[in-house]
């Protein structure tokens, strides 16, 4: 049984290397939809998650959540990559939360696992996960960046945290902090499409004192916990 497991990446470029571990290859606006589709469709280890990223949700065409909607309903994949992102000075709160908020009701609707990305909105986040309740099927915040505090309450909440390749810059101790301190049965890790997943697992199996095959072995059976629908 394979025991590298990838929690969050994207299409990969063209003509670089096919990985040969399962991942979790997650879309970002509706023209993307239809190529992770074709991606996955040939792939066994792939696993697709379709979403509105909070980045794209001013650009959204009318409708696109009922196509959404439509496309998973005949499609095997996930939510996401959808959430909440206040960084930038421009963003339309109100609407990345409306976005949100439909795709983690179509999550429970659907019985489809979701892919949450955060940054600078974890109170607002914990707020509606709170509200509306966490997609039994299970729910990840990839690259995860915000504090213990908060880490603890969406783990409370049933949320796996994944952690990225940001892991290996020497200026994040906050993240290998988090990292350290994270239950067993909540972490994931992945490459985020930049990062060579083999390193970020080495990184964080060093920051935690483990061996990197026992590390691999628990963030596969966390995957399976997350995405039962396609690891057996």
């Amino acid at each position: 049984m394979p025991t590298l497991f990838d929690a969050h990446s994207h299409l990969p470029r063209p003509g670089s290397p096919e990985p040969d571990h399962w991942r979790v290859v997650c879309g970002t606006q509706e023209a993307d939809w239809g190529a992770v589709l074709a991606h996955a469709a040939g792939r066994d280890s792939v696993i697709p998650m379709l979403g509105l990223h909070p980045w794209f949700v001013a650009d959204a065409a009318p409708g696109w959540d009922l196509r959404l909607e439509a496309l998973l309903r005949v499609q095997p994949c996930g939510i996401g990559e959808c959430g909440l992102d206040f960084s930038r000075q421009a963003a339309d709160r109100a609407a990345q939360e409306t976005a949100f908020r439909t795709q983690l009701r179509l999550a429970h609707g659907l019985g489809r696992p979701l892919a949450i990305h955060a940054v600078q909105a974890w109170g607002r986040l914990l707020e509606l996960l709170r509200e509306e309740g966490v997609p039994t099927a299970g729910a990840l915040v990839h690259a995860y960046s915000g504090s213990l505090e908060t880490a603890q309450a969406l783990q409370g909440l049933g949320v796996f945290l994944s952690f990225s390749g940001d892991l290996l810059a020497p200026n994040r101790p906050k993240a290998q902090e988090v990292l350290r301190a994270v239950a067993a049965d909540r972490l994931l890790l992945e490459s985020d499409g930049r990062a060579e997943l083999q390193q970020v697992l080495e990184a964080a199996a060093a920051l935690r004192g483990v061996e990197p095959e026992l590390l691999a072995a628990q963030t596969w059976e966390n995957g399976r916990q997350c995405f039962k629908e396609w690891l057996a």
